[in-house]
């Protein structure tokens, strides 16, 4: 069962990371929905800093190979995702 629950894990983050790319976006060129982005991160992740950490290292992981433009959206995404775990 744990290698099930592991792999849930991951896809879960990986949702999350994406939705984090996205609402940077999203929140790139409209600062005010920045708390809006933030607040919906959190819901998603109900307070799970495991869940937090990995979406992070995994936005960070796809930074690495990725064009500037989309670099840039991976890097204010880890961002919105850092604030989120400190919130």
């Amino acid at each position: 069962m744990q290698p099930l629950e592991a792999r849930r894990k991951r896809q879960q983050a990986w949702v999350v990371a994406s939705f984090a790319e996205y609402l940077a976006e999203d929140v790139h060129g409209h600062p005010e929905r920045a708390l809006e982005a933030m607040a919906s991160l959190a819901e998603w992740c109900d307070g799970d800093a495991e869940l937090l950490a990995r979406a992070r290292a995994n936005v960070m992981r796809d930074t690495r190979g990725a064009q500037a433009a989309v670099a840039e959206n991976n890097r204010e995404a880890a961002e919105l995702l850092e604030l989120v775990a400190r919130a």
